[in-house]
């Protein structure tokens, strides 16, 4: 019975290192790829908003302000803000990816903001159903885990 009781213990510190190690690292990976998702899509979405807004500053200026620079505040991150001064024209830089950056039009920038925030979406969909894969995957291992130390505590009860 002491092999026995053994193989179970081995077993389920097996299933308990299976559980620690890997399973719960793929959720927090998997938590944090779907966090920095989110940081984008939110990104995108200010930078939709800031668009808009150059585009109207544009679009309504007077001939006489056409050499006036813009006053604003740009964030560094973090919430952390400076004065900055810039030519109100029609074209902004922006990050498509891979740390290359493009110079755009305004309209030019909506549409690859409008292009890229699906696919952002769709893949924050997809970390989610393999966050709700991962959960069931720890659900399921503990659930077998359980069930050995239920079978480990009835072998003990009836010897």
């Amino acid at each position: 019975m002491t092999t026995a009781n053994a193989l179970i213990q081995r077993k389920v510190r097996e299933y308990e290192t299976f559980l620690n190690d890997r399973l719960r690292a793929d959720l927090q990976r998997a938590w944090s790829e779907r966090d920095r998702l989110f940081s984008d899509i939110a990104e995108y979405e200010r930078l939709r908003v800031t668009l808009n807004t150059l585009d109207e500053l544009h679009k309504n200026r007077k001939p006489a302000d056409i050499d006036d620079p813009l006053q604003t505040q740009i964030d560094l991150g973090c919430s952390f803000f400076v004065q900055a001064e810039c030519l109100v024209n029609n074209r902004i830089c922006i990050s498509i990816g891979f740390g290359l950056f493009c110079e755009l039009t305004y309209d030019e920038g909506r549409i690859f903001i409008d292009k890229k925030l699906p696919y952002l979406r769709e893949q924050e969909v997809e970390l989610s159903n393999k966050i709700a894969h991962i959960k069931a995957n720890i659900k399921l291992v503990l659930e077998a885990l359980k069930e050995i130390q239920t079978i480990d505590d009835k072998k003990t009860n009836t010897t």
